[in-house]
């Protein structure tokens, strides 16, 4: 993917992961949605609430990029952060449905599309070293298509 460079392509590139989401969620069957997945941790459903979660990510990383500053834990507290997100998504998406995913989403996404509007001209360009993974403030706007991408490549299908 090119880098994005101003707010413009950012939207578009939040358009398309939301349209990528819409039609992974959508395609499930009622069946396929209480599959276990490929992911050891989730069925498919809560891989999609797990993705709605989040979808409001960006906020943090656009803040600590801004400011050419990382975020990386050390190991010790990602084991735990893990843990937690593991038992999170399973307690917070009982009852969740494709219809709750996807509103719950667009709540997420609306606070990532925010944080867009808080990039100067010359921040987009910023970046450092993200949970492993190097980006730029412009990049980061693709990492939620990224994460689409890996989790729908764990669902299971009938």
């Amino acid at each position: 993917m090119a880098e994005i460079t101003n707010a413009e392509e950012a939207h578009a590139e939040l358009d398309q992961a939301r349209e990528e989401f819409r039609e992974l969620v959508l395609g499930l069957s009622g069946e396929e949605w209480n599959h276990i997945s490929d992911n050891a941790a989730w069925t498919n459903g809560q891989l999609c609430w797990h993705v709605a979660f989040t979808a409001s990510g960006g906020t943090l990383r656009v803040t600590r990029l801004r400011q050419n500053k990382d975020v990386k834990p050390p190991a010790p507290l990602m084991a735990v952060l893990n843990v937690l997100s593991l038992w999170l998504v399973r307690i917070r998406s009982r009852g969740a449905t494709p219809d709750s995913v996807l509103e719950f989403f667009d709540e997420r996404l609306a606070a990532t599309r925010g944080a867009i509007e808080t990039v100067a001209e010359d921040e987009w360009g910023n970046g450092g070293e993200f949970l492993g993974e190097q980006m730029t403030v412009g990049s980061s706007f693709g990492f939620l298509r990224g994460h689409i991408s890996e989790h729908a490549a764990q669902m299971r299908r009938s």
